[in-house]
Order: structure tokens, then C-alpha cells, then sequence
């Protein structure tokens, strides 16, 4: 659900005009990370599905992968620093010492870690206008080390520093989005379009998360009104229960947990399922924009 929304504001931001450069700041061990060089976890390795829908719909190329055209994580690397420097591994690796002793997947295992930081950038949209190009030079994995004086990482993730470089436009637009588009003929579908297969397995995704919020959101207000009869049942039966206090911090916990499965339930479950269900519908109504369009590009084929 976030990386769809994520998808459509830097498409968006693309579609005005402007260049998107995708940084967000997560929390350390130490505080807030302010330096605007360390990108932001993004929480899934590439080949996932959020990683596919905002890679798709919002057209952003990855730092990471133009600058080390072998650098997708396909084998075991065969150390943990051959990880870091070939695969741009940034958290789960054996280096670190947050992910000392921590139970890790298969995928980890796997590859000596995980690469979930990225610098994500892309073009602006801007038909018959020439304008500079955006790439990326460099990038490399950085704070691995230790914090000087002490035996500890600076983070359970390792940063990621990026160069993006301004070149001149060039003179030909074409209709890659690292340089300016030309304007597209009804016939000709636009570029990066999260595909049908793509779309349609997100749905199905959200849909199952929907299926399992209300599922929860009912055991949890179940589960509330079950505090609200034995609490009812606490009160009438006062007179006749011993006055210990045992039976004073069962109704404070009772209490507790029927305001926390209320709030969880009612509350926090309606907007949850309320957010997917708006999720949903938006990618149902782009789903069908994109069969009409493949169906006007083909009629159009044809004739």
C-alpha cells in the first residue's frame, strides 16, 4: 500500500515537471539520521513486489544498479565484505554488530545479508523541452565501520552514498525518461506503466490483507466485548467476591484490555481497512484504464 502511494507521488511530481530523487531518514541506534547522505530503508530487498511497483509506476532508476551493472544480488557472495562492495548489502550482514547473534532468514543467510537502502531518482516528464540530465556516478555503501572509541556499528543498517551528476541535455528527445520526452501518439502507449500482471498480483496481495485486517478487527471487538461482560459481571458480583487485590488488578486489567481491543478493533481497524479498501479501488480503476488503453493501441495496430 505505501509503496503504490510512494509510486504515485514521485510520478506525479515527475508528470510537473520536476526531478524526483527518493531519500527518506529512518531512525538509528543514536537518534535521527540528518546527514542527507544516508537513503532511506525502504524495507524490501529488488525483486519484491513493492520494490517492482515503484520501480514500474514511478519510472525511478536505482542508483545502486547504474552504477554497478553487476550488482544484482544472483549468487552467494563469498565474503561478507565481497557482499557489502559487490551487492551493496546494507543490513543483516555479519559485519554489523546488530545483527550479531540475530536469527536471520534464509535470504540473509543466503547472501551474507540484505540490500534494502536505496537512492532512487528519475527525470521529469517535460514534452519538446530540453532539460539537464540527472545520473547517477557513483554510489557505494559507507559507515561500515565501528563508532569510533566503541565496539559497536553506527546502525543495525549500513549507509548509502550516492553521486548524482547534472550533464547537459541532449539534442534529440527521445522517450526515455533520463532525457526529455517527446510527446506520445494516441497510438503509442506511455512509458512506465505498472504492468497488468504486476497490477493484478498487487491487488490480489492487498486483498488477502484486507481479508486478514477484518478478520482481526473482528476477534479484537469480540474480544472487547468479552472484557464488557466480565467486567459487568465483576461489578454485580462485587458484593459477594472477596475484597483482595488480586480481583482489583484483574479489573484494571480488564479495563485496560477492553479500551486497547476498542481502540484496535473500531478504531484502528476501520481506517486499516478502510485505507486498503481505498488502495484497491484505485488500482481496480488503473487495472481497467490499462486494458482500454492496450485495447485502443491494438485497434489502432490493426487499422
Amino acid at each position: 500500500m505505501n509503496a503504490w502511494e510512494l509510486a504515485k507521488l514521485a510520478r506525479q511530481a515527475a508528470e510537473m515537471g520536476h526531478y524526483v530523487i527518493v531519500v527518506s531518514f529512518v531512525s538509528n541506534t543514536t537518534g535521527f539520521c540528518t546527514s542527507p547522505r544516508k537513503a532511506g530503508d525502504l524495507n524490501s530487498i529488488p525483486p519484491t513486489l513493492p520494490m517492482t511497483v515503484i520501480r514500474e509506476h514511478a519510472g525511478l532508476s536505482d542508483s545502486w544498479l547504474d552504477t554497478h551493472p553487476n550488482g544484482s544480488v544472483s549468487s552467494s557472495a563469498s565474503t561478507p565484505l565481497d557482499a557489502i562492495v559487490k551487492h551493496g548489502i546494507t543490513a543483516d550482514s555479519p559485519l554489523n554488530t546488530y545483527s550479531a547473534g540475530k536469527p536471520l532468514d534464509a535470504y540473509a543467510s543466503r547472501f551474507l545479508g540484505k540490500r534494502l537502502d536505496y537512492i532512487l531518482y528519475r527525470q521529469p516528464y517535460r514534452p519538446n523541452q530540453e532539460c539537464p540530465v540527472l545520473r547517477a556516478s557513483e554510489c557505494k555503501v559507507v559507515m561500515t565501520g565501528k563508532v569510533p572509541g566503541y565496539g559497536f556499528s553506527f546502525s543495525d543498517h549500513f549507509g548509502l552514498e550516492a553521486t548524482l551528476e547534472i550533464d547537459a541535455p541532449v539534442e534529440e528527445p527521445t522517450s526515455d525518461w533520463r532525457t526529455p520526452a517527446s510527446p506520445h501518439s494516441p497510438s503509442t502507449p506511455p512509458p512506465f506503466e505498472l504492468s497488468s500482471a504486476s497490477t493484478a498480483t498487487v491487488i490480489q496481495a492487498l486483498t488477502a490483507c484486507y481479508r486478514y485486517s477484518r478478520r482481526r478487527a473482528r476477534r479484537e471487538l469480540a474480544i472487547f466485548g468479552l472484557c464488557i461482560l466480565l467486567l459487568f459481571v465483576i461489578t454485580i458480583g462485587t458484593p459477594w467476591l472477596p475484597h483482595t487485590w488480586i480481583f482489583f488488578l484483574l479489573t484494571i486489567f480488564v479495563a485496560w484490555l477492553a479500551t486497547t481491543m476498542l481502540y484496535e478493533g473500531f478504531l484502528y481497524g476501520s481506517w486499516e481497512c478502510n485505507a486498503l479498501m481505498n488502495v484497491i479501488e484505485d488500482l481496480e480503476v488503473y487495472r481497467r484504464g490499462l486494458q482500454i488503453q492496450s485495447e485502443r493501441f491494438s485497434r489502432n495496430s490493426a487499422g
